[in-house]
């Protein structure tokens, strides 16, 4: 299918029937692979900067910001009439060098300056912001599971609300996201994560934080991930109870388990998406679902989790020819609460 094919055959129409977006996370390099930006703009709505508004890139040169590749992310995303995702303003590994050693009142004025001035120069620009990324690591042993970092050390546990409330005041339209990894998976450590931030979110909004949403990554592993995780169910309702929204906003599913044959592993992936889609729309009030990255040539699992077979992951809705895998019309589908009697290994792209 080419890019005029009928809306209904995209992605974004697919998601619009549940009201939400559904985009994908890319950067600069990306403007210069034309399929890619073709595949995004046939089946995306939404898209997310992997790099371009870390503070640690802004900040490379910590007198004189670069907004420059930003800049270019968002007038793409202008100019072809997608809403634009902010990540993100304070996460603990994307602390420019000169500021990692400083966690005195020097490193506190720096980051809220670098905040504020990130939030006011893209001020109504963008659809919502992951403000705070990764906040909590209870393996740390804080009672209150927060993660030890230079934020933590410089602000104190109110750092998180300093945060918020800086970004509010400089973009009210912005929809704030508290993004977190870890919560949709199993076993203990991921229970005692969830724990930790029902007590975070209970006490950030009885203080007035104005947290609107709760990010979850969503970076999945196929064979590992549970399919009605009840754990991860009840928490979802929890969240809803408190009203607040979730976004998903880095889903991709690891295939390193999988076995070596590709039709196989796309098949497993796909039952995966599908599985997991299922389950948080089913339970939450879900503005956006985002991949992190659109089509296999791109995935930073190859790195960070390689196949022990040496075979390079398939973890995306497209192949490394920007073909649609079975885990497009899985998502597809989950979107349109398709029957759930739908099998990844039937769908043809």
């Amino acid at each position: 299918m080419s890019q005029d094919e009928p809306n209904k055959h995209r992605l974004s129409s697919a998601a619009a029937r549940r009201n939400l977006l559904c985009g994908t996370a890319l950067c600069t390099s990306d403007l210069s692979a034309q399929p890619l930006t073709r595949a995004i703009l046939r089946d995306c709505n939404l898209v997310t900067p992997e790099y371009e508004l870390k503070w640690d890139v802004i900040g490379r040169h910590p007198h004189e910001p670069d907004y420059s590749a930003a800049d270019r992310l968002m007038a793409f995303a202008a100019d072809n009439g997608l809403a634009f995702h902010g990540h993100t303003l304070w996460w603990h590994e994307a602390i420019p060098e000169s500021r990692r050693a400083n966690q005195s009142m020097d490193f506190a004025q720096a980051a809220l300056r670098h905040l504020e001035r990130t939030v006011a120069r893209y001020a109504g620009r963008l659809r919502s912001w992951d403000v705070v990324n990764e906040p909590l690591e209870p393996a740390h042993g804080r009672q209150d599971g927060l993660r030890v970092s230079p934020f933590l050390a410089a602000f104190g546990p109110d750092y998180i609300e300093t945060a918020f409330r800086a970004a509010a005041a400089r973009d009210p339209g912005a929809i704030l996201v508290l993004n977190e990894m870890g919560l949709e998976y199993a076993g203990p450590e991921a229970e005692r994560k969830r724990r930790h931030m029902i007590d975070l979110l209970e006490r950030e909004l009885a203080r007035g934080t104005p947290i609107a949403c709760l990010g979850i990554q969503s970076h999945l592993t196929a064979l590992e991930q549970p399919r009605q995780h009840p754990a991860f169910r009840a928490f979802l309702r929890t969240i809803r109870g408190m009203g607040l929204s979730v976004m998903i906003t880095e889903m991709d599913v690891s295939d390193h388990l999988c076995p070596r044959d590709p039709r196989q592993r796309d098949r497993i992936v796909a039952d995966t998406y599908r599985a997991y889609l299922d389950l948080v729309l089913d339970e939450s009030r879900v503005l956006a679902v985002g991949t992190w990255g659109l089509a296999d040539f791109s995935t930073w699992l190859n790195a960070f989790r390689p196949r022990p077979d040496g075979a390079r992951q398939r973890p995306l809705l497209l192949d490394r020819a920007f073909r649609r895998k079975p885990a497009w019309h899985a998502v597809r589908a989950a979107f349109l609460g398709a029957d759930n009697g739908f099998s990844a290994h039937q769908a043809r792209s």
